[in-house]
């Protein structure tokens, strides 16, 4: 036994796969009842909501997960298991997981669908699991979730080192559940051991895979690239589909990631947050024409940020099933987050709405619409003034850094939108220690040096940082990018903001 070995248990050792009591479809035949979708939403606590997973679908999503959902609270029958049902998969009004649901005169759907779950104990898991089999396409099993509170609940990518846990999990739901299971993980730091973990997952029943390309360590402020290599090699592996997640921020990237990786399939989390549209099929368009004055408007409809806010609105309008306030405040956020770089007053004017779920219809998001209409009307008053239509060298308020922007590459991913326009959000690096500081006079006192460092969107005069974004969270922290590769994707579901909200998933 080499070295690489004894870190891990080797294949042989853990128990044949077992043939499942009900017949279901497996690997690739699963793939293709899904539809063979290339283009897939990741699971994000609170942010892969109904609403949200529909408004993805009608931007080019093929396949959406739910929210990751804690099994041991989902499957009891207390007030917080009820409170937990409400909000992360609520069957009372039949829409989640509905082949058909109507918003007005639209039809639209909530399939194909996986449900995620996180836990440690196969009953629980699949007591929980068969709750919601009959209203989605597969379970999935969440093992790639880095925070403080799958550690302290003993979960997600803290089960890294109890294969025989792991092994143990899946194997229940393939054997007992009437859908298949599948599997979301992080990577480890070798190649070797991430094949390992992914046979092992593959040979106690999981029938697709996601490989997020980070390790358990890489959060917060150590996000770092994902690694598609490591992607490349569990393809090459295993005998399942695969999709690749990690690094999709511009629409331009998943099909990078297809190409580079071989994967079955590319997931966007962080990326489809801001840009709902990212898998649309408008983006074979030009993208360097959305800073031209006369810029054909039609064309880009999936980027105003005004129309996706209110198409997202129109949908929470619509439905039957409630969406918390919570979520749909971190949604518009991060829809409007470039016009609110220049329009700052309106931010504890969304700050302050709330949703009421005492109602339907228009009433019960009456303040959220209230708040777009008028960035609407300011944002229309914005594409009459040239200056809006490159950057400006004095704005604090930053888009794509010069490292990532590729001066080959500006027609997928540009180096300055308009603020009216959705765009990838790339945070600004960390201050340095102040012991750093002090040599370095200069380091961080202008605007100025921070444009050395970004490029700057169209604020057209110096404006102080905005003020944290009154949202149910603060967003997750900066990542760095080598030149020519596609920018960072943190998963919201596995930020640290999100975690925080999740605490009454804890287990």
């Amino acid at each position: 036994m080499n070295s690489a070995s004894q870190e891990y248990p080797p294949l042989s050792s853990f128990p044949e796969t077992g043939t499942p009591v009900h017949e279901k479809l497996t690997g690739y035949d699963l793939y293709r009842k899904l539809g063979s979708p290339k283009r897939i939403v990741a699971p994000m606590v609170e942010h892969s909501e109904l609403p949200w997973r529909i408004l993805s679908r009608r931007h080019g999503a093929e396949l959406v997960y739910s929210p990751m959902i804690n099994a041991k609270i989902y499957a009891q029958n207390n007030r917080g298991a009820k409170r937990v049902r409400e909000a992360f998969f609520n069957k009372q009004f039949s829409e989640e997981g509905a082949a058909e649901i109507k918003i007005g005169d639209t039809s639209d759907t909530d399939r194909p669908l996986i449900v995620q779950f996180c836990a440690n104990d196969p009953d629980l898991l699949l007591k929980a699991a068969k709750t919601v089999e009959d209203r989605c396409d597969a379970i999935d099993l969440n093992l790639g979730c880095p925070q403080q509170i799958a550690r302290r609940g003993f979960f997600g990518a803290f089960l890294q080192e109890d294969w025989d846990l792991i092994f143990r999990l899946i194997n229940r739901l393939h054997l007992e559940l009437r859908v298949p299971v599948t599997a979301k993980f992080r990577v480890f730091e070798s190649v070797e051991k991430t094949v390992a973990y992914a046979r092992m997952i593959e040979r106690a029943g999981a029938q697709m895979v996601t490989v997020h390309g980070r390790t358990r360590e890489m959060k917060g402020h150590k996000t770092g690239l994902a690694d598609w290599d490591m992607i490349k090699a569990v393809k090459e592996a295993l005998s399942v589909p695969v999709f690749a997640n990690g690094n999709v921020m511009y629409p331009q990237d998943w099909r990078d990631a297809l190409e580079y990786t071989g994967a079955d399939g590319v997931m966007s989390a962080e990326g489809n947050l801001y840009i709902p549209s990212i898998f649309s099929d408008a983006f074979s368009t030009d993208l360097s024409q959305l800073s031209r004055e006369d810029v054909d408007r039609e064309a880009f409809k999936p980027l105003e940020i005004t129309r996706i806010a209110n198409e997202y609105l129109d949908i929470v309008a619509g439905l039957e099933t409630p969406t918390s306030s919570a979520a749909i405040k971190g949604h518009m956020f991060k829809i409007t987050r470039p016009a609110l770089a220049v329009h700052t007053d309106l931010r504890p004017v969304l700050g302050e709405a709330r949703s009421r779920e005492d109602v339907q219809g228009e009433e019960r998001i009456a303040a959220y619409r209230s708040f777009v209409r008028e960035l609407e009307r300011r944002l229309e008053e914005d594409r009459k003034k040239p200056e809006y239509y490159a950057p400006s060298q004095n704005s604090r308020y930053y888009i794509t850094p010069k490292h990532i922007a590729d001066p080959d590459d500006r027609t997928t991913r540009p180096e300055f939108i308009p603020h009216w326009y959705l765009q990838p959000y790339f945070r600004p690096p960390l201050n340095p220690p102040k012991e750093e500081k002090k040599n370095d006079a200069e380091s961080s006192a202008t605007a100025g040096d921070a444009v050395s460092v970004h490029k700057a969107t169209s604020a057209p005069a110096p404006a102080p940082e905005p003020a944290p974004e009154p949202a149910p969270a603060p967003e997750p922290a900066p990542e760095p990018a080598p030149p020519k590769r596609p920018a960072d994707e943190t998963p919201a579901a596995e930020s640290e903001q999100e975690a925080k909200r999740a605490r009454t998933d804890s287990t």
